[in-house]
């Protein structure tokens, strides 16, 4: 077995699917597809059971993550040690750090333009990934700080409260709830909904608000990242309820965007180490992701 397939293996067993773990690994689901039968076939028996589009992990898979999760680590660390001796070779500070794919892709790129700017010696290496995946990172020393969702589900991190989000419902342009200030749910009653997949949080707590508002909820498509989502609705599929904080981020001519009301409020913060303090540098960027994060202060707050 090789890396790769332990690596897909992982990500599988974190999302329960093979599309999850092309989400969380930047691969074809094909791709996974492939890793996963090869894997399977090395080991010579099956590790998942296929239900319904999900795969459902069978005894030995369960007993085999604990195992390849410290081994993951232990190349994470390894990894690490190895470019911070290369970092040092060229006289820059590397800086490793944890985020959700999504901030990679819309906040990130510019205040990292903005930050490199004034911090000539510092070099950047962005690990992106689920909220789990990075507090995994953080306790492997495999990233400096991570973003993350609080509170964190490894009691052993230390944290620091940046800021609060609410959520914002996505409606395909022309909707005709799109003429509406905010967004309940009882005004979603009846409509067909892609929501963000059942391992987050916040999942739970808008299911029931939905299901207080209606007699079922409708969900046509089950999404594991805010980018999927916001494509879904744009072809016309449903309404999705997600995070102000990155929804906020993501522009299309396609949908339209508003608060979704009362807000169910979610706090995130980064995660460290606690023998681990933070630079002077770290604590910059920190700083400057805190002041992009808190927007108009309507569906996103400091904390």
């Amino acid at each position: 077995m090789n890396l790769k397939q332990l690596d897909v293996f992982r990500a599988v067993m974190q999302t329960g699917s093979t599309i999850g773990a092309s989400g969380v690994l930047a691969l074809s689901q094909s791709a996974i597809s492939r890793q996963l039968t090869s894997l399977e076939e090395e080991i010579g028996f099956e590790l998942f059971r296929r239900e319904k589009g999900r795969l459902v992990p069978k005894p030995e898979a369960t007993a085999l993550l604990q195992e390849v999760g410290e081994l993951s680590d232990v190349l994470a660390r390894l990894k690490r040690r190895t470019d911070e001796l290369s970092a040092g070779r060229s006289g820059r500070t590397l800086i490793k750090m944890g985020f959700p794919h999504s901030l990679t892709t819309t906040l990130l790129p510019k205040l990292v333009a903005d930050f490199l700017a004034t911090q000539d010696q510092v070099s950047i290496e962005l690990v992106a990934g689920p909220y789990d995946m990075i507090e995994r990172a953080v306790m492997g020393r495999s990233v400096d700080f991570g973003f993350v969702r609080l509170p964190t589900e490894d009691r052993g991190l230390v944290t620091m409260p940046l800021v609060s989000s609410g959520q914002l419902c996505v409606l395909p342009a022309g909707h005709p709830l799109a003429a509406r200030e905010t967004i309940s749910a009882d005004d979603l009653a009846g409509s067909d909904l892609v929501l963000l997949g059942r391992l987050r949080s916040s999942r739970e707590d808008i299911e029931e608000r939905l299901r207080r508002a209606q007699s079922a909820v409708r969900c046509r498509v089950e999404a594991h990242s805010v980018e999927a989502s916001v494509a879904l609705v744009a072809e016309g599929i449903g309404v999705s309820i997600i995070p102000a904080l990155i929804g906020s981020l993501l522009k299309s001519e396609r949908v339209v965007m508003r608060p979704f009301a009362p807000p169910l409020w979610s706090d995130y913060g980064i995660a460290t180490l606690r023998e681990a303090p933070l630079s002077r540098p770290m604590l910059m960027f920190i700083a400057m992701l805190k002041e992009r994060l808190v927007g108009d202060g309507v569906l996103t707050k400091p904390i």
